[in-house]
């Protein structure tokens, strides 16, 4: 049968997902584990109380929210000081080095700003998204505790 399958398709009963190949999410929606996941992206300092809290740094949905809510918010610190240097570069030009640097700054702004809003409402819904560079990483990582 389909991983995709939801129901058998001789019986129509409900199919059972497998427990050792399940994946990263373990809180459902609306639970309180996935509004702590959705509020461990608001500002560092929850993620940071709810690694340390020895009840809530043993869920592993936590966990995982938690350590890529820091590594997102050290990633966007690194884009912003690169393009604080970008901007520095490209403000030598005339009117279209300046002008390029912020249409450039304006566009990392909205994607940095659309990945945050996309992984706190995945978060509030359950679901254990990874972000491609730091959710690898913080997946690893909440795995090994």
């Amino acid at each position: 049968m389909p991983e995709v399958s939801v129901f058998c398709p001789r019986c129509g009963r409900a199919v059972e997902p497998d427990a050792e190949n399940a994946p990263l999410a373990e809180a459902a929606p609306l639970s309180r584990n996935a509004l702590l996941g959705a509020i461990a992206y608001i500002a560092f300092v929850p993620a940071l109380i709810f690694l340390v809290v020895p009840v809530l740094k043993d869920v592993r949905f936590l966990r995982f929210h938690s350590l890529q809510a820091l590594l997102f918010a050290l990633a966007t610190l690194i884009a912003g000081g690169a393009m604080r240097l970008l901007f520095v570069v490209l403000a030598f030009f005339p009117f279209l080095g300046f002008l390029l640097a912020w249409l450039i700054g304006g566009l990392v702004a909205l994607a940095v700003g659309f990945m945050w809003i996309v992984v706190v409402v995945k978060a509030g819904l359950g679901d254990a998204y990874e972000l491609p560079v730091v959710g690898a990483l913080a997946a690893r990582w909440a795995n090994r505790q």
